[in-house]
């Protein structure tokens, strides 16, 4: 009697990758919510409002890059990164104002300019952040 004897070759088994671990955030739960209580009150990082309560109509510039123009007494909003700093220059080229500024932070949410009066002879325009 004959017993038949099957060798099995040996399969090498592919070596695996080896185990990394990586830090990576994706924004988290955290992130999250914060950016639906700020939708949810209707708020945003990026809107800055202008208002002028001057006579004198502004050329608004951010950083150099002009934004637009505010008219007398008008309330503007303005969608923008508060960094760098917020420029405003008189249109009338009368007006013995060179510009007024103003350094951006992300807490600041409304700008006036108005003008204010130093002592009985001397008046300035002004920029204050709200």
């Amino acid at each position: 009697m004959f017993m038949s004897v099957k060798d099995v070759p040996e399969i090498a088994e592919p070596a695996a990758p080896p185990l990394e671990t990586k830090v990576r955030r994706s924004g988290g739960w955290f992130t999250r919510i914060q950016h639906r209580i700020r939708l949810a009150l209707a708020g945003s990082d990026e809107e800055l409002m202008l208002e002028n309560r001057t006579q004198v109509s502004w050329r608004v510039y951010h950083d150099y890059h002009l934004l637009g123009i505010i008219d007398a007494g008008e309330d503007l909003i303005f969608r923008l990164h508060k960094h760098g700093s917020l420029h405003v220059r008189p249109c009338a080229e009368k007006e013995q104002v060179e510009y007024l500024m103003l350094p951006l932070s992300v807490q600041m949410r409304r700008v006036y300019i108005y003008r204010r009066r130093l002592n009985s002879e001397i008046e300035v325009y002004d920029m204050r952040a709200a």
